[in-house]
């Protein structure tokens, strides 16, 4: 009875393996364009699984694949298309083209259409639309983690201050290695302003700070030397071409008049601030007071180290010296304690954005004006800087095809950090 049972079960394991190995089929085809021409690298995936293959040279693909399950074919330039596996053994494909991909054009250098297909080197292209939700004023520091090969790097973290950008890295260890940005045709001046440092109230800034980002309809960054030829030296770093929605050439929408409005608001915080100690203070030599030095003495510590019976040490602005300036702090004693100075230093920053477009068309002719308004408080005190930006622009297209445009941009801006008077730190 037991060598009948075993001998039934042997049968079952090996009908189920059968039934098993007869799902798994080979499916064979060629994928061609719809002129009948094959089209090679087509990547052919099982849906839902990660197994898969692509056609060789010829369009030839073949794969093991169970029966019921759905095979898509995907290529770029071509519109992606799902086949169902069945009875039959072979499954031809004809890719069709995705026109929607072969007539996006892209702007290369001096106003220059092409399509992007065309190009023969690397172009990054940042819509307008990625650049509404930001916390930055600055045009470059919006780019940044938006465009591969792009390396933004700010002179300090306050609001107005200087930006550097470099495309695939450094050329020149002395030299200028920023990019050459391009806005409507018109090269652009990225140099920083040095206008003093923190203690005279400012650190300087660039010339980024003039756009508004609010009216910016297209960046398209243009990295190797066949990108940038035709703005011979000055582009040896690399182009950044900025399109403005009143810059852009022909109408953006067929309404007769359109007006957008747009408001924006952030709130800027420090994520983090380094590790500090609580156990010692200021001093020397192991001795309270009031001087930066080598090492103090350690807190808590009443009647030593320089300490009197209270735990306090001379005031660090009794002096003689600043007795007209801070005469409140004469013969005062303070605290001897850990403060929490670089805590309580930071505040929150808040930028607010608007924006007031207006687009009229008149035939073929087409009027924008575009007004922006920022204000940002940075999260340092006293730390601000506001900016007003107003462009216009027109563009028409005569009868005999020639196309005409036009614009111009007003920029006043203001970015400050005022010198800190009186302000107790510790």
């Amino acid at each position: 009875m037991k060598t009948k049972f075993s001998g039934i079960l042997t049968l079952l394991l090996a009908f189920c393996c059968a039934v098993t190995f007869a799902q798994d089929k080979a499916v064979s085809g060629t994928v061609s364009d719809e002129s009948g021409m094959p089209v090679a690298g087509v990547n052919i995936i099982v849906q839902g699984t990660s197994s898969g293959t692509q056609s060789d040279f010829d369009g030839n693909y073949s794969i093991m694949v169970d029966e019921g399950a759905v095979l898509t074919f995907s290529y770029v330039g071509y519109t992606t298309e799902t086949r169902t596996v069945g009875s039959s053994d072979t499954i031809n494909v004809t890719m069709s083209e995705d026109v929607a991909q072969l007539e996006e054009v892209v702007v290369t250098a001096q106003g220059i259409t092409r399509e992007r297909k065309a190009l023969g080197y690397a172009v990054s292209e940042v819509a307008g639309e990625e650049l509404e939700q930001r916390t930055e004023g600055d045009v470059a520091r919006v780019l940044s983690g938006k465009a591969s090969g792009v390396n933004i790097t700010s002179q300090s973290g306050t609001s107005g201050s200087a930006t550097n950008v470099v495309i695939r890295g450094y050329t020149s260890i002395n030299g200028n290695n920023q990019a050459l940005f391009v806005v409507d045709g018109v090269p652009y001046s990225t140099e920083t302003n040095a206008q003093g440092g923190f203690l005279s109230g400012n650190l300087g800034s660039s010339r980024f700070l003039d756009l508004d980002p609010n009216n910016v309809a297209e960046i398209s960054v243009l990295k190797g030397l066949a990108a940038t030829v035709l703005y011979g030296e000055a582009g040896r770093n690399g182009v950044i071409l900025i399109t403005t929605k009143t810059g852009k050439i022909g109408s953006t929408s067929n309404k007769g008049l359109e007006v957008t409005y747009s408001q924006s608001y952030f709130v800027n915080q420090v994520a983090s601030v380094p590790d500090d100690q609580d156990q010692y203070g200021n001093g020397w030599q192991n001795r309270a007071a009031a001087a930066f030095s080598n090492w103090g003495a350690p807190f808590d510590t009443p009647g030593r180290y320089g300490l009197d019976a209270e735990g306090t040490i001379k005031h660090p602005y009794d002096r003689s010296i600043w007795n007209g300036v801070f005469p409140q702090h004469v013969g005062a004693r303070w605290k001897y304690q850990a403060y929490d100075n670089l805590q309580n230093f930071f505040v929150d920053g808040a930028q607010q954005n608007t924006s007031i477009g207006v687009n009229a068309n008149v035939g073929a002719t087409s009027i924008k004006a575009n007004y922006g308004w920022t204000k940002d408080a940075g999260y340092v005190p006293f730390n601000e800087y506001k900016k007003h930006n107003f462009s216009l622009g027109a563009a028409t297209q005569l009868a005999n095809g020639l196309k005409i445009n036009a614009s111009f941009n007003y920029i006043e801006s203001i970015a400050q950090i005022t010198r800190i008077h009186g302000v107790e730190l510790l």
